[in-house]
C-alpha cells in the first residue's frame, strides 16, 4: 500500500512538473517514463523508462526503433511500441500541418508560431514573403532569398513579383537573424520602409514584418515600429 501510494504520489509529482515547466524540464529518462504513462495506467514506468534507454542509447533511438524490437524489452507489449514507434510520425505530421500553406492565421502568436516552424533549424538568414487571403488564410509561402549566418540582402523587385504571383493584396514579410537576437537592425528598418512603398504602388498592403531567432520573434507591427504606406495619397508614414 505505501509502495502504491509512492507511486502515485511520484506521478503526480512529474505531471506537475511537466505542467509548470513543459517536457524539456525532464531528463530523457523522465521524459520517457513520462510518455509511458499513456499506454501504463497503473505500472510503474520508471524502471521500463531506464530499460529502453540503456537498450537503445537515448531518446530518439527508443522512437525510432521497430515494435518488434521495443517488444524485446520487458514490459513493454504491443501497444506501448505502437504508440511509441507512432510518436515520430505524429510528430512530422504535426509540423506539416503547422507550416500548411492552408492554414487559417489571424493572430501574431499564430503567426509566430507558423514562421518559427519554417525558419526551424536554419544556419543561415534567409527571408520569405507569407501572402493573406481576406480569410487570413495562408495561400502562399515563398522563399525569398538566402543569405549568410548575419545577413540576407533582398531585391525589392523579387518581394514585388513574390507578392503578385502570391495573388492576394495583402503579405508578410519576415527574416531570421540566427545568430543574434530577435530584434531589427537599422539596415532592416530601412529596407522594410523601400518594401511597404514597393508594395503599396502594385496595392499590396505589408500587414508584419517578422524578425526570427531560434527562440523568439519580433514583430514589428505589435512594436509598432511597422511603416504604414497611405494608398490615398501615395505617403509612406513612420509611426
Amino acid at each position: 500500500m505505501a509502495e502504491n501510494k509512492r507511486h502515485k504520489g511520484h506521478r503526480q509529482r512529474m505531471r506537475e512538473r511537466v505542467q509548470s515547466y513543459g517536457l524539456d524540464s525532464l531528463a530523457e529518462h523522465e521524459a520517457l517514463e513520462y510518455v509511458l504513462y499513456l499506454t501504463n495506467a497503473q505500472k510503474d514506468t520508471n524502471g521500463i523508462a531506464h530499460d529502453l534507454i540503456d537498450r537503445f542509447g537515448d531518446f530518439a533511438a527508443v522512437l525510432e526503433a521497430s515494435e518488434e524490437e521495443l517488444c524485446t524489452v520487458e514490459g513493454v507489449g504491443p501497444s506501448t511500441a505502437r504508440m511509441l514507434h507512432l510518436l515520430p510520425q505524429i510528430s512530422r505530421y504535426y509540423g506539416r500541418s503547422r507550416t500548411s500553406t492552408t492554414r487559417c492565421i489571424k493572430t501574431t502568436e499564430q503567426m509566430g508560431s507558423y514562421l518559427m516552424a519554417k525558419f526551424a533549424w536554419s544556419d543561415y538568414e534567409r527571408a520569405m514573403l507569407v501572402s493573406l487571403d481576406s480569410r487570413k488564410r495562408v495561400r502562399a509561402a515563398v522563399w525569398l532569398r538566402e543569405g549568410t549566418s548575419d545577413r540576407v540582402r533582398l531585391d525589392i523587385k523579387n518581394v514585388v513579383a513574390a507578392a503578385i504571383k502570391g495573388g492576394t493584396d495583402a503579405v508578410v514579410l519576415c527574416h531570421n537573424h540566427p545568430n543574434g537576437v530577435a530584434l531589427p537592425s537599422l539596415e532592416d528598418m530601412d529596407a522594410t520602409g523601400s518594401i511597404a512603398r514597393a508594395l503599396g504602388l502594385v496595392n499590396v498592403h505589408l500587414l508584419d514584418h517578422f524578425i526570427l531567432t531560434d527562440t523568439e520573434y519580433f514583430s514589428m507591427r505589435d512594436a509598432n515600429r511597422l511603416p504604414i504606406y497611405d494608398f490615398k495619397t501615395g505617403t509612406l508614414f513612420w509611426p
